[in-house]
């Protein structure tokens, strides 16, 4: 048995009042993501954001399970790295924002961790008030970095 076969999933509350929150922990639970925040995220389109390397590796699994709730979803990829966090990938990433028609009712997911956890939640911030914000780290070192990170804003 593998550990992956043996590690069952976990809810961990965030209880902030209003803003309140469910971190899940499940090995595979990609293809479920769409699923797993459905009841928390406004009801309109969604954008996901991630690197080109997550991207090409999870992309179409996280895209499929937000399909299934029958919202349009849209992939916007940018280079992997530090020198990704720049205006021109802020720039490319609000254009995506505008063709995806991102509105209040809609979510930026970002897709992996570090770059593209701090890039797409600040394209979250700035773009419109109100819109969702989820993080869906695709790493143990991801899921270290979304949960103290939080410098997005």
């Amino acid at each position: 048995m593998t550990a992956d076969q043996s590690m069952k999933p976990w809810t961990v509350p965030v209880a902030l009042g209003e803003r309140s929150y469910t971190i899940h922990i499940e090995p595979g639970c990609l293809g479920r993501a769409g699923e797993l925040m459905a009841a928390r995220i406004p009801p309109g389109p969604c954008l996901v954001i991630s690197d080109t390397t997550v991207a090409r590796l999870h992309g179409e699994t996280v895209l499929a399970s937000l399909r299934r709730l029958g919202r349009p979803v849209t992939l916007a990829s940018f280079p992997a790295g530090e020198a990704s966090k720049s205006p021109g990938e802020l720039g490319r990433l609000w254009e995506a924002c505008a063709a995806a028609r991102l509105d209040r009712d809609g979510t930026v997911v970002a897709l992996g961790g570090g770059v593209v956890g701090d890039l797409a939640g600040f394209v979250a911030a700035t773009w419109m008030r109100g819109v969702g914000f989820v993080q869906v780290p695709t790493s143990l070192l991801a899921m270290v970095d979304s949960a103290v990170g939080g410098k997005t804003g």
